[in-house]
């Protein structure tokens, strides 16, 4: 009998950021089995000229996609990719003070105003092709209310919740007052009670979980993983240079500038006061790089290489490139092992991390692949300055060759998901 799966993503391919990626992959090696058929209806790309790195890879995947409009107010929606102008301050300003007066609890969810597809367009595709499991996939959130209420038309349909980043336990930019705060605490805990299973990527999500709502529905955990197909050896293996080269990859959030800044500051004054040494390290970003980020790096006067986004291929293979690579990780979430670090460990690429202390730091530090910069530390920017000092002797930068990496391959994740989805 055949397993026909609905999965619900919002940044699914072509929508450009890392937030897709974790299903495209899924969806992938799902549609290799025999007997799963898999629909997925994301949100349509608004963004001008940029889309996902992955999107192209899923051309010959056999899946069946649907890409219904965001319905949310173009001026608020990927600000990191728009360049800000007199015009779109305005635009911004005056949406945000409609989406406000329109909507209960957090108006930065891209999904608010999701819930007409609900009732119309996903229902008529959960009949045609006669869906028995959907799997909505967060963030955004504000859909899981939508979807469960789906629940009353089509009784027997198994809602699933993959909770990969905090609902609210995060450090949340755009602030909100604490009644919407509240809305959305009481709204994830009735949601964590009522979908029928929910998959989480580490123990640290289902900790989060499980106290949020001790009676939560089953929790299941699938981590991140990644796509051994993606380093095969027709990728631009590493090439012989006499620079040290630092990779950053993936989207680099403007956000994380409690890092980014103290990094680029530490590369500034290496220019200055070891201009030979500077010379020596070659530092690259792989996948977009917010003007925010690019601007910085300008005014600073800094050699960096911004390839923007590429080809998956002729990405991989920059990465491989990297003595090391770097992370900026979501300081929200100190226990997840985020795609990128599925991404470094595939291939070796011993890591800088910037994070607060949590599992993943220490599991870095236990298993001697990478070197952590914590954000506590009062002298963050000395404390990278001295590392790229040191950053000439090899010792300072070996890769743990006995770390075995096999269990998060995609490939076998997707086992454990269908595993999941059976019980």
């Amino acid at each position: 009998m055949s397993l026909n799966i609905l999965i619900i993503s919002s940044y699914f391919p072509p929508v450009p950021g890392v937030g897709g990626r974790r299903w495209a992959k899924f969806v992938k090696y799902l549609s290799r089995k025999d007997d799963v058929n898999v629909h997925v209806i994301s949100a349509k790309n608004t963004v001008q000229n940029v889309k996902s790195s992955f999107a192209d890879e899923l051309k010959n995947v056999n899946f069946k996609h649907t890409q219904l409009p965001s319905n949310y107010p173009k001026y608020l929606e990927f600000l990191e990719f728009w360049k800000p102008t007199i015009f779109r301050k305005v635009m911004f300003r005056t949406q945000l003070f409609s989406l406000k007066r329109r909507v209960e609890g957090n108006y930065w969810d891209f999904s608010v105003l999701w819930e007409s597809h609900f009732k119309k367009t996903i229902p008529a595709i959960i009949r045609k092709e006669n869906i028995t499991k959907l799997i909505v996939s967060g963030p955004p959130y504000r859909y899981i209310k939508f979807a469960h209420g789906l629940k009353a038309e089509f009784p027997n349909l198994e809602l699933i919740l993959d909770y990969r980043d905090p609902w609210n336990d995060f450090n949340d930019p755009f602030p909100i007052s604490e009644e919407r705060h509240e809305y959305e605490r009481a709204l994830e805990k009735e949601m964590l009670q009522k979908v029928d299973k929910i998959i989480t990527v580490s123990a640290f999500q289902k900790s989060l979980i499980e106290k949020n709502q001790p009676d939560s529905a089953p929790i299941y955990l699938v981590p991140n993983g990644f796509d051994h197909e993606d380093y095969q050896s027709n990728i631009r293996q590493k090439e012989a240079s006499d620079k040290i080269k630092l990779v950053h990859f993936g989207t680099l959030h403007y956000l994380k500038d409690y890092y980014w800044v103290p990094f680029f500051n530490a590369f500034a004054r290496l220019k200055q006061e070891k201009h030979d040494l500077y010379k020596k390290i070659e530092i690259s970003l792989v996948g977009y790089c917010p003007e925010q980020v690019s601007s910085f790096i300008e005014q600073q006067e800094l050699d960096v290489k911004i390839h923007g986004i590429l080809a998956p291929f002729v990405a991989y293979g920059e990465l491989n490139q990297a003595d090391i690579a770097l992370w900026f990780k979501y300081d929200g979430s100190p226990g997840d092992f985020a795609t990128k670090f599925s991404d470094y460990i595939s291939i070796n690429k011993f890591m800088w991390t910037f994070s607060v202390k949590g599992a993943v730091t220490d599991h870095i530090e236990e298993h001697k692949i990478g070197k952590v910069f914590y954000r506590d530390d009062s002298n963050l920017e000395e404390t990278i300055y001295n590392a790229m000092l040191n950053i000439e002797k090899a010792k300072e930068r070996v890769f743990n060759p006995n770390y075995d990496a096999s269990t998060l391959q995609i490939v076998n994740l997707t086992d454990q998901l269908l595993e999941v989805l059976s019980k």
